[in-house]
């Protein structure tokens, strides 16, 4: 685990095989990251940097980031955050899977991934509630591998349905907004986070554990944007930037944007739309953290809103996601007018664990993961 949970707990890893990660692998975790590249027209890296830890802990989650070594040298990490989030209108632990990456070429990757696994089932799962992950539309071979690696001993994956991210563009301000921002006491607001992630399934559960944590990365109340009717909240959203510990880097473009990129920035910038920033630059984007509304209408008061705020923040993009199928997609869709990049999400199931899993029969409840903590 790297991170304050971590650290310590060996003090000498071995040359070759599954440890947990120390602060001395820091420098080649965020390499291993640098070269992991997500395929698709715009091709781009997820790095923490300036420190792999400081990314560690988003509201409160307990990580737990492995590390496989062949011959002294990192081939493969894989973390798992553990979060208090809901599940049935109740706080539950979940895990979340992420940052499984392999250095191509690296000899007995399925063995990598078994002792991965069966660490974290010994270690991890039997504190658990629920285990869930994505996994991008794009990248077949691990949805092969995942999907049929029960067989293998590693658990199973159940798909639950496609997450729709949205990139949606922050509209410039030419006119400065005469309207006050709506300010509300901490109490209210967390009330309504409360009841809104009731609502829905692995949304945070939003414990003052949860809320102090958030503060060491930069969010607090006066980070949220909230709307009003008849004197209730009627709408909240934090406006998150990770880039200091987090970052989405453009390493290239691939089919036509390779050769039409100049030409499209010039549309772009007729649209009022922020321009695809030339490779190696880190993407002045943004998270949504807690954005929900009482009633789908609410939204496009909501982002007006949350663009005029961001609008003086140097963001240029500003991400939310739902579920496909999800009631407020399509209001979201005709408001935003954002790029859209899909993933599957899986519910993991433990071979020796009695987990009560994401889709319980008659559940109505919309998936809603905070893709800011993933």
């Amino acid at each position: 685990m790297a991170g304050t949970a971590a650290l310590g707990e060996l003090s000498e890893a071995p040359p070759t095989g599954l440890s947990l990660a120390q602060s001395a692998d820091d420098a080649a975790l965020r390499a291993l990251l640098r070269r992991s590249v997500l395929p698709g027209p715009v091709r781009v890296a997820l790095t923490r940097e300036p420190c792999y830890a400081a990314g560690e802990g988003l509201a409160g989650a307990e990580d737990t980031t492995l590390v496989s070594r062949r011959d002294g040298r990192i081939a493969g990490i894989g973390r798992c955050s553990v979060n208090t989030q809901v599940l049935d209108g109740r706080a539950s632990r979940v895990g979340y899977l992420a940052e499984l990456r392999v250095i191509p070429g690296s000899p007995g990757a399925p063995r990598m991934l078994r002792e991965g696994y069966e660490y974290l089932e010994t270690h991890v799962a039997p504190t658990l509630d629920a285990c869930f992950t994505s996994i991008g539309a794009g990248n077949e071979r691990a949805r092969r591998v995942l999907e049929r690696g029960a067989r293998f001993g590693l658990p199973a994956y159940r798909r639950l349905g496609d997450l729709v991210t949205l990139v949606a563009p922050i509209p410039p301000m030419r006119i400065a907004s005469t309207e006050r921002e709506v300010i509300v006491d901490e109490d209210a607001l967390l009330a309504f986070l409360r009841v809104q992630s009731a609502r829905s399934r692995l949304g945070l559960a939003w414990t003052d554990v949860q809320w102090n944590a958030l503060s060491a990365h930069g969010i607090d109340h006066s980070s949220f944007v909230v709307v009003m009717r008849d004197r209730r909240v009627a709408g909240a959203a934090a406006i998150w930037d990770q880039r200091a510990f987090r970052q989405v880097v453009v390493d290239g473009y691939d089919g036509a944007l390779r050769y039409t990129r100049p030409l499209v920035n010039v549309a772009l910038a007729l649209r009022g739309e922020p321009r695809l920033p030339p490779p190696g630059s880190v993407l002045a984007q943004g998270m949504l953290l807690g954005a929900s509304v009482v009633d789908p209408s609410d939204w496009p008061a909501l982002w007006a809103a949350i663009a005029h705020r961001a609008a003086g923040t140097g963001l240029r993009w500003l991400v939310v996601s739902r579920a496909a199928g999800d009631p407020e997609l399509d209001i979201l869709r005709r408001t935003l007018h954002a790029r859209e990049y899909r993933t599957t999400l899986y519910d993991v199931r433990w071979r020796m664990m009695n987990q009560r899993g994401l889709l319980p029969p008659g559940e109505a409840r919309p998936l809603r993961p905070e893709v800011s903590l993933l």
